[in-house]
């Protein structure tokens, strides 16, 4: 076979191995093992004490995924596309963020306008994209708007699947409200996991309108085995000024395990961690986690309430806590 030519993609019967968790961000919850080879831990949530290794490219793939035909059968990767500009953008910010040598939190925070941009455009398809997002459209069989305006090559793929046409309608608008969120650069001193749902609505994981959604909840989204950013509600914005605007914040002790659970509560199928900074070491699911009515669960929905205080500015966390921890306390005599 030759070579693909004007940056089409060679595409096996079938369809292509796309990609609903992007690579480079579950390289940042990997153990790096040898030159360009990574390696995570992965737990599905049907057999969730028996974690296994795998490579980023390993997991949170599923054929033909963004698989769209044209009127001609041609398969398009329009939406793959965007994601991909999209992630090549915000890993320049992660960068950033997460690579500061002396300080957990970086001293560049707040983010300058263009990369907050960038990442709050990323985070909207992070929501936007996933296997559950999918799941709950299908299950609702969520009526669209008109997408009479778009380009007729996107309307042809969009209108091959319905999950693509939503993205396509809803990213411009979640990016601007979530862009136009305060968001918290936080250390948690419990080892973090992500999943399959990256960016946490919380409370309303599966409101019918993201963006309503996207604008009421806290948000969070973890960065690496340590960090996440966290966008305040209004809730907490109201109870303190200081939450109105981008701050840091140090999630200790009990507050820590509380956003593990909450991540694990919206995953789809799996979770996944460093091989080294296993929260199972230290806390274990309870109770039943966000219900998935296309699954036929109807137990009620936990619900969050996160209490914190901001963390000085003038203060930091020193880096070497991002990748050791503390041994543990001596018990009281």
């Amino acid at each position: 076979m030759g070579k693909a030519s004007s940056g089409k993609r060679a595409v096996k019967a079938g369809g292509t191995r796309d990609h609903t968790v992007p690579q480079m961000y579950l390289r940042h919850f990997a153990q790096h093992v040898a030159r360009r080879k990574y390696e995570l831990k992965v737990r599905r949530l049907d057999r969730v004490d028996e974690p296994f290794p795998v490579t980023p490219s390993g997991i949170g793939a599923e054929t033909g995924y963004y698989w769209g035909i044209t009127g001609e059968g041609e398969p398009h990767h329009a939406v793959e596309e965007l994601f991909t500009h999209l992630e090549g953008r915000a890993e320049t910010v992660l960068k950033v963020v997460l690579e500061d040598p002396d300080w957990a939190l970086t001293p560049k925070w707040p983010l300058d306008p263009a990369h907050r941009h960038a990442l709050a455009w990323w985070m909207a398809a992070q929501i936007l994209r996933t296997t559950r997002q999918r799941k709950r459209l299908a299950h609702r069989a969520t009526k669209t708007p008109d997408i009479a305006a778009l380009p007729l090559e996107v309307q042809k793929l969009a209108e091959n699947n319905p999950h693509l046409r939503y993205i396509l309608e809803q990213i411009v608008t979640l990016a601007l409200t979530l862009q136009a969120r305060p968001w918290a650069l936080g250390f948690s001193d419990m080892c973090l996991l992500t999943s399959d749902t990256p960016v946490v609505i919380w409370n309303r994981p599966d409101d019918e309108n993201q963006v309503r959604a996207a604008a009421l909840s806290d948000i969070m989204l973890p960065l690496d085995p340590h960090r996440f950013l966290f966008l305040p509600g209004p809730a907490p914005q109201e109870s303190d000024p200081r939450k109105r605007v981008d701050h840091l914040m140090h999630a200790e002790g009990a507050v820590g395990m509380a956003l593990v659970e909450v991540i694990y509560d919206v995953a789809d199928q799996f979770v996944v961690h460093h091989p080294q900074h296993d929260p199972w070491k230290h806390w274990k699911p309870t109770g039943p986690g966000q219900p998935k009515p296309w699954e036929g669960q109807t137990h009620p929905a936990p619900q969050y309430i996160l209490e914190y205080d901001v963390f000085p500015p003038h203060r930091n966390i020193d880096r070497r806590w991002t990748i050791e921890h503390p041994p543990p306390r001596s018990p009281a005599v």
